[in-house]
């Protein structure tokens, strides 16, 4: 596992500094910065054309190593935007003592970092209501492994401001499922691959990758169910659209009679560390090292638009 995690941070941070090179003339004027426990932390913000006033807001985190450059390209939820005419905010991490791009979410080997992301989130999303008339009863929170776990940990302690969350490849450190204590029901999506090699399926009890202890997707799964007093669930296995990628996914909907506040999850069987999306983002011509990195994950389901619909159904 570790090994396969090296390999993969070699390639996220090369893919990285090619995505950042790529797009750092398209991107400069969307970049904005706010000071925070005096800290200037940076962000990307998405505005469709015309978005009206009221529009919901969508936090879109990246994961360890990465970057909101990063996983605004790779994850298409701009396009969605323009769509569905929501703002997108990609909120930047900080560098970590291994020199690594980070959200603080409880890793062990972070438990002495004093960045508060869960405030600078809260405070991104309150500084984006005002500038952008935004819906503040409409805002949501997605993001990838690191970015699941930050989408997570928002579902615990700022239930207040976030209406729904989109954890993928996510999961829940020991500490974050102790206090996890939302003020009301939060509706989960959540999309994991069984054979994901970074975070571990079954979790890992013994804390043996060194992250810290946190829980084995299944758990992580019913405890939402639970949190949110869902009864009933069905099962369905997703057409396997592209049976070259090895993998398909098993989709099932947790419910209640009682209330709206679902639980999505989306099981990628022999799925890996990856966001799910119908094409891969890089062809072999535009980027050898972009079509290496994310043509061998799942390509059933286009992640970004499938969360949307999720969202969409707390839109009142």
């Amino acid at each position: 596992m570790k090994r396969a995690f090296i390999i993969s941070f070699i390639l996220a941070l090369v893919l990285g500094l090619w995505i950042n090179n790529l797009n750092s003339s398209e991107d400069e004027s969307l970049r904005q910065s706010m000071l925070h426990n005096e800290i200037e932390r940076e962000y990307i913000v998405y505005a469709p054309e015309d978005l009206p006033a009221n529009a919901p807001l969508v936090v879109v985190s990246h994961g360890y190593t990465s970057s909101a450059e990063t996983i605004m390209s790779y994850s298409g939820m701009n396009a969605v935007a323009d769509k569905e005419k929501f703002l997108v905010v990609y909120p930047q991490g900080t560098t970590d003592i291994r020199g690594n791009n980070f959200f603080n979410v409880g890793y062990d080997f972070h438990k002495d970092s004093n960045i508060d992301d869960l405030g600078f989130i809260k405070a991104l999303v309150k500084k984006l209501i005002n500038e952008y008339e935004v819906n503040p009863d409409h805002v949501f929170a997605t993001g990838m492994s690191n970015g699941g776990d930050l989408s997570y940990l928002l579902a615990c302690e700022a239930s207040d401001i976030f209406r729904a969350v989109a954890p993928i490849a996510g999961t829940m450190m020991l500490t974050t499922v102790e206090d996890c204590q939302p003020e009301k029901p939060m509706p989960i999506f959540s999309v994991n691959g069984n054979a994901d090699d970074i975070t571990w399926f079954n979790g890992d009890l013994s804390d043996e990758a060194g992250w810290g202890i946190y829980l084995d997707v299944p758990y992580i799964i019913d405890f939402w169910v639970n949190l949110n007093n869902l009864d009933s669930y069905e099962t369905m296995e997703l057409d396997d659209i592209n049976t070259s990628d090895n993998s398909n996914i098993t989709f099932t909907r947790y419910r209640s009679n009682d209330s709206n506040h679902e639980v999505w999850f989306y099981l990628v069987n022999n799925g890996g560390h990856n966001w799910p999306v119908i094409k891969t983002p890089y062809s072999f011509w535009d980027s050898l090292l972009g079509w290496w990195y994310f043509n061998p994950g799942n390509k059933d389901v286009d992640t970004s638009s499938e969360a949307w619909k999720f969202f969409e159904k707390y839109i009142n």
